[in-house]
């Protein structure tokens, strides 16, 4: 069943969860996690970072395809390239020091005291980390403020959200705005 709430609705019900709901309360509806997943249509991503940035200005957006191009900056092109080509079997042993970087950016936000949201993550494709694996972090279940990870996603027919379309999604630890 596809969703057919606007992205005002979804705007709304975010905003009531971070100004309403305590973190016991999140983590109740979030099987333990302390995160909320916001889904949005992947071809209407631009949209939903516009609007992103004007109702949460003060917030830690963390852009993970940014963050990725500055990972790879410090091999450099090359250094990264034949790494990459000798690890593509094992992803995950190459980028762990991408998902330390990530959880990192968000343990600043926390410090900050500002809310930390992640966008731009289709770029996990093909890395081996998973959204879980950052929501899991005992970084994030230390935030005062939930993590908020916008979500490219469609639900598939039998309701599992596909992330960009394609790859079904775990079952994530996390409120889900549909």
């Amino acid at each position: 069943m596809k969703s057919e709430r606007t992205i005002d609705q979804k705007f709304r019900e975010l905003k009531f969860i971070l100004e309403n709901r305590d973190k016991e309360s999140i983590k109740m509806d979030a099987h333990g996690g302390h995160s909320v997943l916001f889904i949005y249509p992947p071809n209407e991503e631009i949209n939903y970072l516009e609007r992103l940035r004007e109702e949460y200005p003060d917030a830690d957006i963390i852009n993970i395809a940014d963050s990725f191009v500055e990972y790879i900056d410090q091999f450099g092109l090359g250094e990264f390239t034949n790494a990459y080509n000798d690890y593509q079997s094992d992803p995950q042993k190459l980028f762990k020091d991408f998902l330390d970087l990530i959880i990192n950016r968000i343990d600043k936000a926390g410090k900050e005291n500002k809310l930390p949201i992640l966008v731009r993550t289709g770029v996990l494709s093909g890395t081996g980390i998973e959204n879980i694996s950052i929501m899991d972090s005992q970084i994030v279940h230390s935030l005062s403020k939930p993590l908020v990870i916008l979500y490219p996603a469609t639900e598939a027919g039998d309701k599992r959200l596909k992330f960009l379309n394609y790859k079904p999604a775990s079952d994530y630890r996390s409120i889900v705005i549909y």
